[in-house]
């Protein structure tokens, strides 16, 4: 409702500008056109930029992938591609429709350098420990443990937004690593989180549909101030 309303008070404006004495339907529907009009991409994917809230293919449910493909070199580069954004977004997992291919395949990895950048009593609270790169292909996840962790989570597709989110303690996932080969692994703690963040992504779900809304915070608020305060002393 508050975007909608924002759109109209827009519009008065803009007439006012005008000098029109009324709010006439047509301008009304040329500013909804501008505002609601879909957007182009110009890059095919997969994409070499994580897509963003708003993007269509985010609240899409994702298919499975014909066991078929997994062998062929196509496929195979874009396992390859999933990691090079995943690296290159400096983030720990990372799921198909995210750079534009809904496909049910996700990759996680937590490296020893990020985990050492951690504090020790957050490393120790949230069970944080190093995890090699691995692809989840047509998963299946299965809630051990229902009891609720609540942790501040991030999005690369969110960015520079955080918030409280209740993730299960345990979880159980079978799927197809890159090669086609059935697995099963069990997850505690911080690696369940991952696992069930994107375990949501390929359900069309963002963190900020299990979040505590008044804990939805602009994570670089100071940082910001700092550059503003930098811009003003300029002279």
């Amino acid at each position: 409702m508050f975007k909608y309303s924002n759109l109209i008070s827009r519009c008065a404006n803009n007439v006012q500008k005008c000098n029109l004495r009324s709010l006439s339907f047509r301008s009304i529907k040329q500013l909804f056109s501008i505002y609601f009009r879909e957007t182009v991409e110009t890059a095919k994917p997969p994409y070499d930029h994580i897509c963003q809230v708003g993007n269509p293919i985010l609240r899409q449910k994702a298919s499975p992938v014909d066991t078929k493909e997994i062998h062929t070199v196509e496929f195979q580069k874009v396992l390859d591609h999933l990691h090079k954004i995943l690296k290159k977004s400096d983030t720990v997992g990372l799921a198909a429709p995210q750079i534009g291919l809904s496909w049910q395949i996700f990759a996680i990895e937590v490296t020893e350098d990020y985990v050492k950048d951690i504090h020790p009593s957050i490393r120790s609270h949230c069970q944080i420990e190093p995890f090699p790169l691995t692809y989840f292909i047509n998963p299946e996840m299965k809630i051990i443990n229902p009891e609720e962790l609540i942790f501040y989570e991030t999005c690369g597709s969110l960015n520079h937004f955080q918030a409280e989110v209740p993730r299960p303690k345990e979880i159980q996932i079978k799927a197809l690593d890159r090669f086609g080969k059935p697995f099963c692994w069990k997850a505690n703690g911080w690696l369940a989180r991952i696992v069930h963040h994107e375990m949501d992504h390929l359900k069309g779900l963002i963190y900020t549909d299990r979040m505590f809304p008044l804990t939805f915070d602009y994570i670089d608020w100071d940082e910001e101030k700092c550059t503003n305060v930098k811009k003003d002393t300029v002279s």
